[in-house]
């Protein structure tokens, strides 16, 4: 299909016949600028061919997926330093209540950050989140129950008492991500 592109693009290849004035360097530089320019149409088309096919992504699903990753990231941030704390790897038994109400107010932001429904873009969010509402709002609320227990238990029975809740902040996290968030490629 040697003159397919150039049919479609309504593009004329054939060159003029050479007139006795012309010489031989001024054919062949015509022709050197024709196969440029066919060249340069034939990359442009497949460009914008290209760029059509592509799923774009809206500023607000940007945006959106930004803002869940900042609350995962920050409950991923708290719940290391909580563990840290319980585990007795860090000397900060003070900061255990901060990070379990900081566990806690994320839980309560994961609800509002998977509001927005988004399609492409640079997440592990699957799409059944959406698809399944009624079960991932009962996974955000058995997550926001469990931050809310671990937070009572920190502030009143210290790394003993609220290490025995922790556990059930873990496992509330991987029933959510075991179902709703796509491995890491």
């Amino acid at each position: 299909m040697k003159f397919g592109l150039s049919i479609v693009l309504g593009l004329r290849c054939a060159a003029p016949a050479p007139s006795a004035a012309r010489n031989q360097q001024q054919i062949t530089e015509e022709i050197g600028v024709r196969t440029f320019t066919k060249a340069i149409m034939t990359i442009g088309s497949a460009i914008a061919l290209t760029a059509a096919t592509i799923p774009s992504v809206s500023a607000d699903d940007k945006d959106a997926i930004k803002y869940r990753q900042a609350v995962m990231k920050a409950v991923g941030g708290h719940m290391g330093g909580s563990v840290a704390i319980i585990k007795g790897k860090v000397p900060y038994k003070d900061d255990l209540v901060a990070h379990a109400a900081g566990l806690n107010a994320m839980a309560n932001a994961a609800a509002n950050a998977f509001k927005h429904k988004t399609s492409g873009g640079k997440t592990r969010a699957k799409p059944n989140i959406w698809e399944d509402a009624g079960d991932f709002s009962q996974k955000i609320e058995d997550f926001k129950k469990a931050t809310a227990d671990f937070l009572t238990a920190a502030k009143s029975g210290g790394p003993a008492a609220a290490g025995a809740k922790l556990g059930a902040v873990g496992d509330s996290c991987k029933g959510c991500h075991k179902k709703y968030r796509a491995k890491k490629s």
